[in-house]
């Protein structure tokens, strides 16, 4: 291999190595602007309760925060999907301890846990 090919193949690497940051940033983003969104459906749901508690809003149903609970639960399956194209495109996996490990860690790092061959 030359030298210019072996140039060509850096560059072409770092410029794959840059899409993936970039995509996994934009996935920590969307994460972030979902749990700030759960955090807004939290209050409105306690906002309910409270003002039921205090006599202001008599008569809560279920169906006056049932949406926002709905709503709570899609943005956290999509927020898990998220968490799961992070964890491919950075080539990790998730240790029974809570800690990222290489896709192709036989022990982890941080708890020495043994993966199987199927983890």
């Amino acid at each position: 291999m030359s030298f210019m090919d072996k140039v060509k193949s850096g560059f072409s690497e770092a410029g794959s190595k840059a899409k993936i940051v970039v995509e996994v940033n934009k996935l920590k983003l969307q994460n972030g602007n979902k749990q700030k969104e759960i955090e807004k459906l939290y209050q409105n749901i306690g906002r309910l309760f409270f003002l039921n508690a205090v006599g202001r809003l008599p008569d809560v149903a279920e169906s006056d925060y049932q949406s926002n609970v709905a709503d709570i639960v899609r943005l956290e399956r999509e927020i898990e999907e998220n968490h799961k194209q992070i964890k491919t495109l950075a080539n990790e996996k998730d240790c029974v301890c809570g800690k990222a490990s290489p896709l192709d860690a036989r022990f982890c790092p941080s708890c020495g846990h043994t993966f199987a061959a199927t983890d």
